[in-house]
Formats: C-alpha cells, sequence, structure tokens
C-alpha cells in the first residue's frame, strides 16, 4: 500500500462503516477514482 500524509489513517477509520476494513474503504475510493478519470471528460474550460 502506498504511503498516506499523517493523520489519514486516523481519518479513514472515524468514517469507517459497520463491519468496513480501511482495506475496504482504500479499494472502494480507488475504483471510484479510476472510473471518475476513465469516463468521458467533464465540462471546464481545458476540456474539449
Amino acid at each position: 500500500m502506498g504511503r498516506f500524509p499523517k493523520g489519514t489513517l486516523d481519518r479513514i477509520k472515524t468514517v469507517l462503516r459497520d463491519g468496513e476494513s480501511q482495506a475496504d474503504f482504500v479499494r472502494e475510493a480507488v475504483e471510484l477514482e479510476l472510473r471518475r478519470r476513465e469516463g468521458p471528460p467533464v465540462g471546464g474550460p481545458d476540456r474539449v
């Protein structure tokens, strides 16, 4: 696993759902970010 800035893992622990592990949280976050980046560009000044 990559390194996170100090305090990040503590922040994750505070928002975990019942039965959810830190690994579950990170997997979901990575999957959501991959979908966002792989998807079609969303409008903006430097998007055509």
